[in-house]
């Protein structure tokens, strides 16, 4: 038996009935004493280009060992299949059993995004009370600025510049 690694495009809106066709190939493996060695999911990417008007899809990754024949009755199941775009089978040397860069790289960014949207809701939770601070610095901004200008000399221009500060405080 040989060792295959095979990737499937899959339309997006399928991505519901995902779990039963993959399913389906990992029994039609099994059924003719093949071995799954990874499955993975790794999810809905951008396409490089339009394939059949869709610029996302669904992408899965199976590595699988299984005689000719086997390989065969899938390939031909991937054919008739309209949900899958595109698929690619290649021969490998060895069985591959660790998570894939692909899939690492797109639950990381998964992580990423959960994390930051997390904090988006937190900070919105705070937004006032944020403003808030950044109001009272911004006028102790002005406040330190106006007492610190360098370029007064006279008590009269000091003065007037207090009163403007006061004023935009109102």
């Amino acid at each position: 038996m040989r060792h295959y690694e095979v990737v499937l495009l899959v339309q997006p809106d399928l991505s519901d009935q995902l779990t039963d066709m993959l399913k389906r190939y990992q029994d039609m493996v099994e059924k003719n004493n093949g071995n799954v060695h990874r499955l993975e999911d790794i999810g809905r990417l951008q396409l490089a280009y339009n394939i059949q008007d869709m610029h996302k899809a669904h992408y899965v990754l199976i590595n699988i060992e299984c005689d000719d024949q086997t390989l065969s009755e899938i390939e031909s199941s991937f054919k008739f299949n309209d949900s899958i775009i595109r698929h690619l089978i290649v021969r490998m040397n060895k069985a591959e059993t660790e998570p894939s860069i692909l899939f690492s790289e797109n639950n990381k960014q998964e992580k990423e995004k959960r994390e930051k949207d997390k904090k988006v809701v937190e900070r919105k939770n705070e937004s006032p009370l944020i403003e808030k601070v950044v109001e009272v610095k911004k006028d102790q901004v002005v406040q330190i600025e106006s007492e610190n200008d360098p370029g007064e000399t006279e008590a009269e221009g000091s003065e007037e510049k207090n009163e403007d500060v006061s004023d935009e405080k109102e």
